[in-house]
């Protein structure tokens, strides 16, 4: 049954469509890619790929101004700052150091690589060899050169340290033929290389000299925190702020435009957007959509980020046989239970959307055609009879304490409106983390969204971390999830990669309730981040971001 709250607030979002989502529309035209490039991208056909780049004017497609101190909150904690073997298990943190360590590429909207601190990236056809080519003449901040060496330096340290991601470099071997070029030797080609080289702590390139310093605690991040990037470290203060100040030996000519980026922490987002609105800070990431909405009503630049999106997901105990979510009839009522047009319109406040597949439609992996189990509470009281649950049945339900709660309240009202009761337990993060990889009972509603990417999903599907063993797997699972990773040709491999998911559809593994694009405000001045570029989580490009100046 609708709830009369959903009703008022889509009558709400409805007056305010104009408003209520995509760029601000403050955003200037983005300036030119990494090393100032532009890039021809052939990854899909036989033979050797070469990715080069060819260099243009620093401000060719837009009018970056000169000057500006950035002030930018994240509300994700500062509890530790460094290099990448000095916070291995924080990948979260890559946006906060990537103002002065950079990465050898970045990566298109389809995973494939891109020229950073490597200008040309040459890919075999069984993707098993790959060479990249770096530019020549960066030097780290410390005066140091950036080659070959120190390329294969941070890779070998990031695994010996066991930074978050390097089990993917454990069966790589490196061929440096001379200074500026090093060879990736890999066993079988990953398609998780590249998005992790990009998007993690592994590809992070830091100074081995400074690497190389007897260092601990709140000195780290002044020993070692050290690269090629737009910004040298300044100073620092733990779960409070990280300042960094323009770097004038820039490799890419011109840049930055910024005098100096501070990055703060404060966990009350309330606090933050005070501070905002006092003229404090210039960018709050991460908002509410009720906080969204009012600030585009008070005429502030608040942006929906569109290149990133998250969805929200529901596991079920479907392996087990002694569970009601063994049978496809209770499965599929579940999913009619659910109106995810009403939360996505009710709690997102029209930034968010209903979602029925592990994808939108731009996504590469996207299943066109597939059915969609629209709310329909009758169809969900009609599949539970034939079921042989008439009167419904009482199930646990657990989530983790970084979810929405409106969110699961909602679900918990749904499903308990077509007789399916529901006992909650909320865990803290490491037990929940614990039940994805050694199993739970009923329902699992992960409080935190998944990212739709490649490495996002296979997080769930292939992944030794997270196995989900209580979800049915369908026959070779795994060994076709393998597949996946192995096939070097993008279009393979998404094709590859629908038809698996197809079966979870089908077969209402796994479902899919809410989209959501990350949500912020700025002060309207701020150009080019590039932020969550191609929807690379944890990315964006501090050397061309741009202020106007008043």
């Amino acid at each position: 049954m609708k709830r009369v709250y959903y009703l008022f607030v889509l009558t709400l979002v409805l007056a305010l469509l104009f408003i209520s989502c995509g760029e601000s529309a403050t955003t200037a035209p983005t300036t030119t890619s990494p090393s100032n490039t532009t890039t021809a991208v052939q990854t899909t056909t036989p033979g050797v790929t070469t990715i080069a780049s060819t260099t243009t004017p620093p401000n060719a497609s837009g009018q970056p101004q000169y000057g500006g101190n950035l002030i930018y909150v994240r509300n994700t904690g500062i509890s530790a700052l460094g290099a990448p073997t000095d916070i291995p298990t924080f990948g979260y943190y890559t946006p906060l150091i990537s103002p002065v360590l950079e990465p050898l590429i970045y990566v298109d909207e389809k995973g494939n690589p891109q020229p950073w601190l490597a200008k040309e990236i040459d890919v075999s056809p069984d993707g098993r060899t790959i060479k990249f080519t770096l530019n020549q003449g960066i030097k780290f901040h410390d005066g140091t050169d950036f080659n070959a060496e120190a390329v294969k330096y941070n890779l070998e340290a990031c695994l010996a340290a066991n930074v978050s991601g390097s089990d993917l470099l454990k069966d790589i071997t490196y061929d440096i033929p001379d200074t500026y070029t090093i060879v990736f030797n890999l066993k079988q080609f990953d398609a998780r290389l590249f998005t992790s080289l990009t998007s993690g702590l592994i590809g992070m390139m830091a100074s081995p000299t400074a690497l190389k310093k007897q260092s601990s605690g709140d000195n780290l991040a002044k020993d070692h925190l050290v690269g090629t990037g737009p910004f040298i470290f300044q100073s620092w203060q733990r779960d409070q702020y990280i300042k960094y100040v323009k770097n004038e030996n820039y490799w890419q000519k011109g840049k930055p435009y910024l005098d100096s980026l501070e990055m703060r922490n404060n966990a009350e987002v309330t606090v933050s957007l005070m501070s905002f609105k006092a003229g404090e800070v210039n960018w709050v990431e991460n908002i509410d959509p009720s906080d969204f909405v009012a600030l585009k009503n008070e005429g502030y630049a608040a942006e929906v980020v569109t290149d990133l999106f998250y969805i929200f997901t529901i596991f079920l105990d479907s392996a087990n046989p002694d569970s009601p979510l063994a049978n496809l009839k209770v499965r599929q009522a579940i999913e009619y239970a659910i109106d995810r047009e009403g939360m996505a319109q009710g709690i997102g406040m029209g930034t968010m959307y209903a979602m029925y597949q592990c994808g939108v439609e731009a996504s590469p992996w996207y299943v066109k055609d597939q059915p969609q189990l629209k709310y329909d509470p009758a169809k969900a009281k009609a599949l539970l009879a034939e079921a042989g649950y008439p009167n419904g049945f009482t199930i646990p339900i657990t989530s983790d304490v970084r979810v929405r709660k409106d969110q699961l309240v909602a679900i918990q009202s749904y499903l308990q409106d077509v007789g399916i009761k529901t006992t909650l337990d909320m865990a803290d993060v490491p037990r929940f983390s614990d039940l994805t990889k050694n199993g739970w009972n009923g329902i699992l509603v992960p409080g935190f969204p998944n990212a739709n990417t490649l490495a996002g999903w296979l997080q769930i599907y292939d992944n030794a971390i997270f196995t989900y063993p209580s979800m049915i797997k369908p026959e070779g699972w795994a060994e076709d999830w393998d597949a996946v990773i192995a096939e070097p040709n993008a279009d393979k491999r998404y094709a590859m990669m629908s038809e698996l998911l197809k079966k979870i559809y089908d077969q209402s593994l796994v479902i899919t309730y809410i989209g959501d694009n990350p949500r912020g405000v700025t002060d309207g001045t701020i150009h080019d981040r590039g932020f969550y570029k191609n929807g690379i989580p944890n990315y964006w490009e501090p050397a061309n971001v741009w202020m106007e100046q008043k």
